[in-house]
């Protein structure tokens, strides 16, 4: 399973809240793929698109040869879960600086999280442990409403 993020590392990765440094290293312990779409810091369990350019889901998948239907993206922002949404990978969120859970979920966003660390906490039951669970369909907006939330 490859997970692609833009929100655990984003550009603007300024020492972010405890459990963004964890998400990652805890998918890397379970086998999954992590691919950054932002620098991360030194020594994260991840490879890292060097120029997203303006697809960054579809560039971070092609650099592992990931499939879209065995791959989460795991955002922070509107605009990155519309990316997600064009490569038809699900997406998960964590709440950003100015994004509202509404506002990921009508973007597409299955799952909303109030942090990465929140989202570790229920790493188990969350579509990082079950990326297949919407089949080869890109979630709808009426499927994002129902995501749960974190």
């Amino acid at each position: 399973m490859t997970v692609v993020s833009a929100a655990l590392f984003g550009a603007d990765w300024r020492g972010t809240p405890r459990g963004d440094a964890e998400l990652p290293r805890e998918c890397a312990a379970r086998g999954w793929t992590v691919v950054l779409t932002a620098p991360g810091p030194a020594g994260a369990p991840a490879l890292t698109v060097t120029d997203p350019g303006h697809d960054p889901v579809r560039t971070a998948l092609g650099l592992v040869d990931g499939e879209p239907a065995h791959a989460v993206f795991v955002a922070g922002s509107v605009p990155e879960v519309r990316a997600a949404r064009r490569a038809g990978v699900v997406c998960v969120a964590v709440l950003g600086v100015g994004a509202t859970a509404p506002a990921l979920r009508a973007a597409g966003a299955v799952e909303v999280h109030r942090d990465a660390t929140a989202l570790l906490r229920v790493l188990d039951d969350s579509l990082l442990a079950r990326p297949r669970a919407f089949g080869d369909r890109r979630p709808t907006a009426s499927t994002a409403s129902a995501g749960r939330g974190g």
